[in-house]
C-alpha cells in the first residue's frame, strides 16, 4: 500500500487544531490576531476539525486512492475559500496561513497520487 506522508501531515495539523479551538480557542485564534471569543460555536468548529482528523486516519487506514484524490479536492476548495473571504476583508488577512497548509498539503497529496 502507498504511503501518503501528505495526508498524514494534514491529519495531524488538523487533529491539533481541532483540540486547540476545543480547549484553548482564544490561545489559537490570539496567534492569528483573530480576536478571542466567549462563544461556544469555536470550540463546536473545533469538535468538527476534530472529527475531520478522525475521517483522515480512516481514509488513510483504507488507503482508497479515489477517496484520497476527494479529500485534495475538498482542501483545494477550503484553502482557496479561506484566501478569498480574506482578501474580501471578511477576516484579518493572517487567515491566509490557514489557506496555505491546506492548498500545499493538497498539492503534494496530488504529487503522491501521481507518483503511486
Amino acid at each position: 500500500m502507498q504511503k501518503f506522508t501528505s495526508l498524514t501531515v494534514q491529519m495531524v495539523y488538523v487533529a491539533i487544531t481541532g483540540i486547540s479551538l476545543i480547549f484553548m480557542p482564544n490561545t489559537l485564534l490570539g496567534l492569528f490576531d483573530l480576536g478571542s471569543t466567549t462563544e461556544v460555536w469555536i470550540r463546536i468548529l473545533g469538535l468538527v476539525v476534530l472529527s475531520l482528523a478522525i475521517v483522515y486516519y480512516g481514509i488513510l487506514k483504507s488507503g482508497n486512492k479515489e477517496v484520497i484524490q476527494t479529500t485534495v479536492y475538498s482542501r483545494l476548495f477550503v484553502g482557496v475559500g479561506i484566501l478569498i473571504f480574506a482578501l474580501m476583508g471578511f477576516s484579518k488577512i493572517t487567515l491566509i496561513l490557514f489557506a496555505g497548509v491546506d492548498i500545499i498539503t493538497a498539492l503534494w497529496t496530488w504529487m503522491e497520487l501521481k507518483k503511486g
